[in-house]
């Protein structure tokens, strides 16, 4: 093939791909109402709007453990959006988790927008929560469980097993640190909160629990902006070469289920009388 030959095929070669990419150019213009562009490979695209004297648009993310903040900024900006009708302030909440979204930009459906300016809501455990939920399921040995009752006092009222009669807080921690462990030979099947009968004839019991309480009522604001609640906690004694302590808290996923019901509730009457819609759910805009 002659030199003349080999540019004639190269130039219909390139004119080929000149064409081809005009007709994708074209095919995507179209599809896309021009919102996209095929960019040759290595072109590099830069953004300059960090240059302009404004943003060409507002956006940004807000976060908080606060619900009171939350409502606050949520229902303020939306009063800035007050050309907008409700259906584009949407505000889903994850109760089992206690989070909630708001989006302000994310438009309906015939416009939809960025989704990018948002104001989140993460709750956190208070301290006297996180305390009470390390001794949930937990063994506990007579000092450790005797200075955790002594720490949180002004939390706790100890009761004795009938869950009536109210032991003072001092003598139930004596009681405590002074269990100790004796045996008699009788046989029955009977189990109780302090005390283990087996059937090999023998009787392992603590002393003292007459004194012992078998119930805490421990009281607490669990989250930042959540009412005070009082947690049912059931002490057992376990028996062995060392008693030990297990507590366990009442009925805990009903109280979490409550607490859940109480911020949905919360960000629902915060935002009445605004434009914000409320929804029990997540939301992804991609």
């Amino acid at each position: 093939m002659t030199t003349d030959a080999l540019k004639d095929n190269g130039a219909l070669h390139e004119y080929t791909k000149v064409v081809q990419a005009d007709q994708i150019q074209k095919f995507i213009q179209e599809q896309t109402d021009g919102t996209a562009v095929a960019i040759p490979e290595g072109v590099k695209v830069a953004d300059l709007e960090n240059y302009l004297e404004n943003r060409r648009r507002y956006r940004g993310s807000m976060k908080t453990s606060l619900i009171d903040e939350f409502v606050e900024f949520v229902t303020t900006t939306v009063d800035q959006y007050g050309e907008f009708a409700a259906d584009h302030f949407p505000c889903f909440v994850s109760p089992e988790v206690m989070k909630a979204v708001a989006f302000f930009n994310l438009g309906e459906v015939d416009a939809p927008g960025h989704g990018d300016h948002r104001a989140y809501l993460d709750l956190q455990e208070t301290e006297s929560f996180r305390e009470l939920m390390k001794i949930n399921g937990a063994r506990l040995d007579q000092r450790t469980l005797a200075e955790w009752l002594e720490d949180w006092r002004d939390h706790l009222k100890t009761f004795a097993e009938d869950l009536e009669t109210v032991l003072p807080l001092a003598a139930a921690v004596s009681a405590i640190r002074r269990v100790t462990i004796g045996t008699s030979a009788e046989a029955t099947s009977e189990e109780q909160t302090f005390s283990s009968r087996r059937s090999a004839m023998a009787e392992v019991e603590a002393k003292h629990k007459d004194q012992l309480p078998a119930f805490l009522h421990f009281t607490c604001e669990p989250y930042q902006g959540l009412s005070e609640r009082t947690f049912l906690i059931r002490l057992s004694l376990i028996t062995g070469d060392k008693p030990q302590f297990s507590a366990r808290i009442v009925r805990l996923e009903t109280a979490r289920e409550e607490m859940a019901k109480e911020l949905e509730e919360r960000l629902r009457k915060g935002f009445e009388d605004t434009e914000v819609r409320t929804f029990v759910g997540i939301f992804d805009p991609k």
